[in-house]
């Protein structure tokens, strides 16, 4: 038996012990299911599974979206189930704060938390303490690092719920894509030419097994933008000429006699192509990289060539057909406060949810747009010797910070220094406090950096008790607005440290 089969034969052994668990205390409780989801496209996703799970099953539920699980948030939870006596699921967030959720709810209240961030106070997937907590936590915290899996990388939070949703009913083996799109956004298409890998592949292979989902490879490109548009915009691929400016783009292909209009008028985009044009493509880019770039041409494919997933049941051409333009839809509903009409589409709504979340994904691009331009034209980003960072100001709200962070880490355009980590600060509109989201290029997290370990410690460093963490590669927290220069310099003195420890 492979590791892997074993792997996933112990996570489905706990899961039908919190699944048991969750049976018997509804029983208990007479009552239904209250689940807490969070707000980006994976949370968004876990929350469509878990909603169309207990739907078919007839269980009464209801599904809140959180920007964040900050201790505030776990005690609105326990004031309110105090009084309701609903069983809560924590979908896609938990982990890291499960030892305020024991404190806060554990007495009266029976939950699940179905998470892949690092646990509460454990630095990475080494540390031994990992065993204690899946230990004192069984069997109702479901977390990957427990089974030796890679949060961060091999499954995501939709993921989690997904093998909770098909050990509760066999059938539910067609929400397999929506934990995909939920893993897309979570940007785990790590594997060779963006493909899943670990737990994901296992989704995958039931995706592929009931027809939803078909693998293909195809050109580094959206697929439903315009060609030129998608080609000079590119965030793999830097086109010395071309990468930017759709205008020299629509010159290159014309020279290639391809066509920018479909018969019906249209324009066109990588979805209209035929095998011959997109090798006439692929053919160019990588003899205009060879000579522009002097790189070797197999390196040139490595970004150009990629594992495409498509949705088989979805209308091609739309923003559901490619599973990658869907998690940028949901993810656009959930960082501009209309994460429910996201949930509405994954969990099949194609008309007004999906004709509404449109609409908002035009304006939610726009928005991205106008800040990337902001940041390159106005030189927003400040530099320590360690890290780098930027305020969103006016702005960039702070449901979008964690978007933009991520996006400046992949950008081609030299934006930022990619040998640092960035930190993106936003004020909330709330409270007095900037919530921080740091991300860094998998070069920097090689060289032995860890976004969560940094953050918590910066934290404590700071002489602040507040709860942060996440991913090694993405992580978050909230800091006083009169402490964020202190939090900075700490969150810069252990990114020193960190790469001291690693090369002694």
């Amino acid at each position: 038996m492979n590791e892997l089969k074993e792997k996933e034969e112990k996570l489905i052994s706990d899961l039908k012990k919190a699944i048991e668990f969750l049976h018997n205390s509804l029983k208990s409780l007479n009552s239904s299911i209250h689940i807490y989801t969070h707000l980006d496209a994976d949370g968004l996703a876990s929350g469509a599974i878990l909603g169309k799970c207990f739907y078919r099953e007839s269980i009464p539920f209801q599904i809140s979206i959180l920007r964040q699980l900050e201790r505030e948030n776990i005690l609105k939870i326990s004031e309110k189930d105090n009084e309701f006596k609903n069983f809560i699921i924590f979908s896609d967030f938990g982990s890291g704060q499960y030892l305020e959720l024991i404190k806060e709810l554990k007495e009266n209240i029976p939950f699940i938390i179905l998470d892949h961030h690092l646990p509460q106070n454990i630095a990475n997937k080494d540390d031994p303490l990992l065993q204690d907590i899946y230990s004192s936590t069984y069997p109702w915290h479901l977390n990957p690092y427990f089974y030796n899996i890679n949060g961060s990388v091999e499954i995501s939070g939709s993921g989690m719920c997904y093998f909770f949703a098909k050990v509760l009913n066999s059938n539910n083996i067609d929400l397999s894509s929506i934990a995909l799109i939920g893993a897309n956004g979570d940007i785990q298409n790590q594997g060779p030419n963006n493909s899943f890998i670990g737990f994901n592949s296992l989704i995958l292979k039931d995706a592929k097994q009931v027809n939803l989902v078909e693998e293909v490879n195809d050109l580094n490109f959206s697929s439903i933008k315009p060609l030129n548009e998608s080609i000079a915009y590119s965030s793999d691929l830097n086109l010395p000429g071309l990468s930017g400016n759709p205008n020299k783009t629509l010159k290159f292909l014309q020279r290639l006699g391809i066509l920018m209009e479909n018969s019906d008028g249209s324009v066109k985009t990588l979805n209209d192509l035929n095998q011959d044009e997109k090798q006439k493509i692929s053919s160019a880019i990588i003899e205009y990289s060879s000579l522009k770039l002097d790189i070797e041409p197999n390196e040139i494919i490595k970004n150009l060539i990629v594992n495409r997933y498509l949705l088989k049941n979805e209308l091609v051409g739309s923003e559901l057909h490619d599973l990658n333009e869907f998690s940028n839809l949901l993810n656009s509903c959930g960082r501009s406060y209309n994460g429910s009409l996201g949930i509405a589409v994954a969990m099949g709504d194609r008309r007004i949810a999906y004709q509404k979340a449109q609409e908002n994904l035009i304006n939610y691009k726009k928005l991205i747009a106008q800040a990337l331009s902001w940041i390159q034209k106005e030189n927003k980003i400040q530099e320590k010797k360690n890290i780098q960072y930027f305020f969103g100001e006016d702005i960039i709200p702070e449901s979008m910070i964690g978007t933009i962070a991520s996006m400046l880490i992949f950008d081609k355009s030299g934006i930022i220094d990619k040998s640092k980590p960035v930190f993106g600060i936003a004020k909330r509109s709330d409270e007095e406090v900037y919530k921080i989201s740091g991300r860094l290029h998998e070069n920097v997290l090689n060289k032995g950096v860890n976004l969560s370990e940094i953050i918590r410690e910066a934290l404590k460093l700071s002489n602040l008790d507040l709860l942060g963490g996440g991913h090694p590669p993405a992580a978050g927290t909230k800091v006083p607005i009169e402490k964020i220069e202190i939090f900075l310099e700490n969150c810069d003195k252990i990114v020193e440290q960190q790469l001291k420890n690693k090369f002694h």
